[in-house]
């Protein structure tokens, strides 16, 4: 389903709030809490420096991407919705920190949280920026047929199934395959991580993770493209993926040891893992439109 977005307009308004949104963030980090990632396996701070234009690409490509789902998800936009999808999704934009925290040595609860809080609220600014100055239009009354519909007794069970399996796979990829395939590379030798009894102690709050990332993963395929469909799946399955994928490489640039290689590997990973996640949810779920799908809809009431 394609977004009848005003584009000039929309960029130049998500564009300048994500600019604005990264100098926030740094002036936040660097002048209110300088102190907040002490014992956190930092890189050294020239490293970190030579990396923010990489982190402002990150913020250029993720927040645009945040306001455009949200286009699609909630069909009479509002500062209210805008707000409430700048709080859940923004939590679920959050997830790879809840995975990572699992695996990050000195890394305690309560820096977790704060960087949960901190995610939110600022997703939740951009978000409440974005409705008042973009102010994007309601699409009217949908007709009934083209609500969006959920079978919950059917979509919960299938969702949590195929998270736990697809944790599993990514658990096995990243702890056994990977560094078989890439010793000494994926990870470095000298990559920091938590001791294993203690990760180990972890996995059921990480699968919850894994359940709530990719349950939501689902839910958003069916909200922004109710005609669904095969061509749809591996279409959301490969941009969805390189968003969700995004918060690993803003990880990426305050993590020590975290090497190019490292998040080359998870790039491609991370989009075939969600291919076949997505294709595989098609299959089991099999959810139906009921009438013509939204984009009809749109196209001949020019509704936007």
């Amino acid at each position: 389903m394609r977004a009848m977005v005003d584009w000039p307009r929309f960029l130049v308004v998500t564009l300048a709030g994500a600019l604005g949104l990264f100098a926030l963030d740094l002036g936040w980090h660097g002048l209110v809490v300088p102190d907040m990632y002490v014992d956190y396996p930092l890189r050294p701070v020239e490293q970190i420096k030579a990396l923010l234009p990489f982190l402002l690409l990150t913020y250029l490509l993720q927040l645009p991407t945040f306001c455009y789902i949200y286009l699609r998800v909630y069909r009479s936009p509002s500062l209210g919705n805008a707000l409430l999808w700048g709080a859940w999704g923004g939590f679920f934009v959050l997830t790879p920190n809840l995975q990572y925290f699992v695996g990050i040595p000195h890394m305690g609860w309560g820096l977790l949280a704060a960087q949960v809080v901190e995610g939110i609220a600022l997703m939740m600014l951009m978000m409440g920026y974005f409705s008042l100055a973009y102010h994007p239009r309601a699409l009217g009354l949908v007709p009934e047929a083209l609500q969006v519909e959920t079978d919950w007794l059917r979509f919960i069970p299938t969702a949590i199934v195929v998270s736990l399996v697809i944790a599993m796979v990514d658990l096995a990829f990243h702890g056994t395959m990977a560094p078989r395939l890439f010793p000494g590379v994926y990870p470095p030798t000298d990559y920091p991580q938590r001791d294993l009894v203690e990760a180990a102690s972890m996995v059921p709050f990480l699968l919850s993770a894994y359940v709530f990332q990719i349950g939501i993963f689902f839910y958003l395929f069916l909200r922004i493209y109710p005609d669904r469909g095969w061509n749809n799946a591996i279409w959301w399955g490969i941009w969805g993926s390189l968003f969700l994928y995004i918060p690993d490489a803003q990880i990426f640039v305050s993590e020590d040891k975290y090497t190019w290689t490292m998040l080359g590997i998870q790039l491609v990973e991370g989009v075939v893992l969600p291919l076949i996640m997505i294709l595989t949810f098609e299959l089991v779920f099999r959810p139906r439109a009921k009438s013509l799908g939204l984009r009809e809809f749109e196209a001949a009431t020019g509704n936007r």
